[in-house]
Parts: structure tokens; C-alpha cells; sequence
């Protein structure tokens, strides 16, 4: 309740605080990670409230960098997953235009992706971090699985398979 009650449709809770922060830019990160979790433990009434959000407040045209990684793994996993246990499409539109928007990230001249990507603008480039010049292998890996296959199976996405094919093509 605490997430509900105090940091309801931002990305994470300030336990302590009883304030939130919107590391993404209030893309709900938090919210759409855990739709899952709320339909197996069949708080349906919890998971249609959390949907109306999605349908009503959630939007990707932000002007920031993110985690390539991060966000196919928390938010476009959870959209897809969410599209996959309940059917409603309103979790695939929003899965296909974060997917979309994450492609621009495997525009390199390797087919790996870069580490953060613009959501608006569509620049991307690795991490500063890390150095700025290499892709962090067990996040590439993770990619191949977490973003291609299932944008794939749910929206036959040519881009998707193009930026595959290369990858593959690459090793």
C-alpha cells in the first residue's frame, strides 16, 4: 500500500520519505514492473487500476536518456507481460512504441546496442560510466532475449528482425 498510497503511477517510493522520484521521467517504471506479480497473485482490481493508468497517463515522448537495458527489462517487459496474461491490447500499443523508441539504441555501426537511448530525440550512445566506447556484455545478452524474441512473437516487427539479423551477423 505504501507505493499506492504515496508514489502511485511515478516511477519508484522513498519508503522512508513517503515521497517518490521519477528517475524515468514518470513513466511509471514501478507500476508497470510489477503488473506480473498483481495478476498472479490475482489482485485483479489492483492490475485494472494499474491498466487505466497505462491507458490514461503513460507516455514515452521523454526527452531523457535511459538504461537500454533497464528499460526493455522493467518496462517493456512488463507491458508484454501484462499483454500476454490479460490480452488487453492497450499493454501491446504501448509495448510497440517503447519498442520502437528502444530500436534507435541498435543503430550502431556493430548491431550491438548502445547502453542509453533518448526516448524523444532517438540519439544513443554508451554508457558514460563505463567509458563511453564498450557495451556491457551480460546486458547485450539479456537483449537478444528479453527484447527481440517477444516483440517478435506479439508484433512480427521487421525492425526488429533487421537489427537481429545483424547481431547475428556481427559474430
Amino acid at each position: 500500500n505504501g507505493y499506492k498510497t504515496h508514489a502511485f503511477g511515478h516511477d519508484e517510493l522513498l519508503p522512508q520519505s513517503k515521497h517518490y522520484q521519477n528517475n524515468w521521467d514518470g513513466m511509471g517504471v514501478t507500476l508497470i514492473d510489477s503488473l506480473d506479480t498483481l495478476w498472479m497473485m490475482d489482485l485483479k482490481n489492483e492490475f485494472w487500476e494499474c491498466r487505466d493508468w497505462v491507458k490514461e497517463h503513460l507516455s514515452h515522448d521523454i526527452d531523457k536518456f535511459v538504461s537500454t537495458f533497464e528499460t526493455t527489462i522493467r518496462s517493456l517487459g512488463g507491458l508484454l507481460s501484462a499483454y500476454d496474461m490479460s490480452g488487453d491490447e492497450i499493454f501491446l500499443e504501448r509495448a510497440d512504441d517503447l519498442g520502437s523508441r528502444l530500436l534507435k539504441a541498435f543503430d550502431s555501426p556493430s548491431g550491438i546496442p548502445y547502453g542509453q537511448v533518448n526516448l524523444k530525440s532517438g540519439e544513443a550512445s554508451n554508457l558514460p560510466w563505463i567509458g563511453g566506447e564498450v557495451a556491457i556484455l551480460a546486458e547485450f545478452g539479456s537483449l537478444q532475449v528479453g527484447f527481440f524474441y517477444p516483440l517478435v512473437a506479439v508484433t512480427c516487427h521487421g525492425m526488429v528482425i533487421k537489427h537481429l539479423m545483424t547481431m547475428e551477423d556481427q559474430r
